[in-house]
């Protein structure tokens, strides 16, 4: 995991976490947090750390195996940029936020340029849009 570009992108979904639990009165979404490097990220470690952010941050890992599987699925570059020095050394990867419907199909993504606010606005959009058609569909 990163632990320089991370922690502001984290911030950043706990506010709009925050902010649409405001808005629609309660939780409305379930925040995932996928480390891509699971050598050094446990799963107990994992959870720990997203738990900093927002108590309802869930934090997975997997082997090396599901974690380039995952990755791949959605076009998420990572590669060690330093040799290993024990747990010392550097992972590059993309920074991406992804949007999923609740029967986990892809809605839309978000990169470091969005703001928190941009992010509620668009993202309460499609809530709005989902629940719209989840109407029209049970008529």
């Amino acid at each position: 995991s990163s632990r320089v570009i991370c922690p502001s992108e984290l911030d950043k979904l706990s506010d709009v976490v925050s902010k649409l639990d405001t808005i629609q009165g309660g939780p409305s979404i379930q925040p995932l947090f996928i480390s891509v490097d699971p050598k050094r990220d446990t799963v107990p470690r994992v959870a720990s750390y997203v738990k900093e952010f927002h108590p309802r941050f869930i934090g997975l890992t997997g082997t090396q195996e599901q974690v380039q599987k995952i990755c791949q699925a959605y076009r998420v570059y990572f590669t060690k940029v330093t040799e290993e020095m024990g747990e010392d050394y550097l992972v590059d990867h993309s920074i991406i936020m992804y949007l999923m419907d609740p029967e986990g199909n892809f809605v839309d993504f978000f990169g470091k340029n969005f703001t928190a606010e941009e992010i509620t606005i668009r993202t309460l959009k499609y809530m709005t849009e989902y629940k719209a058609s989840k109407r029209r569909g049970s008529k």
